[in-house]
């Protein structure tokens, strides 16, 4: 008999739902430029990708179904009595959005792979180091180390935890999602309303973005460079919420949980910025992927010829 939940989405169901086609279908356009459609059911989905695998054997599902499961049904609530109907939401529910916005920031893709590159980074350093040569691994020794507030782990005890990072990132969601949700809640919230003349907003496998839009302008449109911190004044997050609704927190805006129109020019950028921090892009407009995907292609061919 199978294991029950054994299938995890990385990405929530319920989150999905919302950017459906009147067929009840998502379409995606993944990393070969292929368009296809899929359910929200079966759409980023891997085995056991929160369970948390013990030593000696066996393993919890506890973080998927108990911390995240709750997290996903408290918001997809709240959407449903509240932000897809436009109607104001309460400071406690503010507080529950906030905690969803947290756990979306950990548990996209992007999160796990920049833990393994962390470890694989390490390891390669690790194995370096130790291959030097005995005079010079004492001269390092010997240099000066600068003290740290926090516990040290040892090097075996690092290649230790990158053996099973997925059971770390897993067991750490809690942790890191209680750590930013309050960072976030005190954010300023506006919900961004798409017109009926806009596109609708998209999503993808990594909707949670954070960036500095200032020091974005100040180097060059298109360079990110460092990742922003949420304490940064100037700092945006956005998170698609819908085919129609984004959420976006700050601490340079005045209101708070207010519901502002887009003209289409802006639910376009939105879009953009969305568009380039996925791996795949998902929406509920075949035609407007198809579009994305024909204007990437036409831009790298493009690349390729001045070269």
């Amino acid at each position: 008999m199978a294991r029950p939940n054994k299938k995890h989405h990385k990405i929530p169901a319920t989150y999905l739902e919302n950017f459906t086609d009147s067929n009840g279908n998502l379409w995606v356009a993944d990393r070969e430029f292929k368009i296809y459609s899929q359910t929200p059911s079966g759409l980023l989905t891997e085995n056991d990708y929160y369970t948390i695998h013990f030593p000696d054997g066996g393993g919890t599902l506890v973080i998927e179904t108990k911390y995240l499961g709750g997290i996903e049904g408290s918001y997809a609530d709240l959407y449903k009595r509240k932000i897809g109907k436009f109607e104001q939401i309460t400071k406690r529910e503010k507080a529950t959005l906030a905690i969803f916005v947290a756990s979306m920031m950990e548990r996209q893709p992007m999160a796990r792979e920049s833990l393994k590159k962390f470890f694989s980074d390490a390891e390669e350093m690790i194995t370096h180091l130790r291959g030097l040569p005995d005079d010079v691994k004492k001269r390092a020794a010997s240099l000066p180390i600068a003290s740290g507030s926090g516990p040290s782990i040892s090097a075996d005890e690092l290649l230790e935890a990158a053996k099973d990072v997925g059971s770390l990132h897993s067991s750490l969601i809690p942790n890191t999602v209680s750590g930013t949700a309050p960072i976030i809640f005190n954010m300023n919230f506006a919900f961004l309303v798409g017109s009926k003349d806009s596109k609708p907003f998209l999503t993808s496998d990594n909707p949670f973005t954070m960036i500095n839009p200032i020091a974005e302008n100040r180097w060059g449109r298109g360079t990110i460079g460092a990742s922003p911190g949420l304490v940064q004044e100037d700092v945006e997050i956005t998170l698609p919420l819908s085919s129609n609704v984004v959420l976006m927190c700050g601490w340079q805006y005045k209101g708070d949980c207010d519901y502002l129109p887009l003209s289409s020019e802006l639910v376009d950028e939105i879009n953009r910025r969305t568009a380039r921090h996925a791996g795949i892009i998902i929406g509920a407009d075949k035609g407007m992927l198809e579009q994305i995907v024909e204007r990437v292609k036409r831009r790298q061919s493009e690349k390729q010829k001045k070269l």
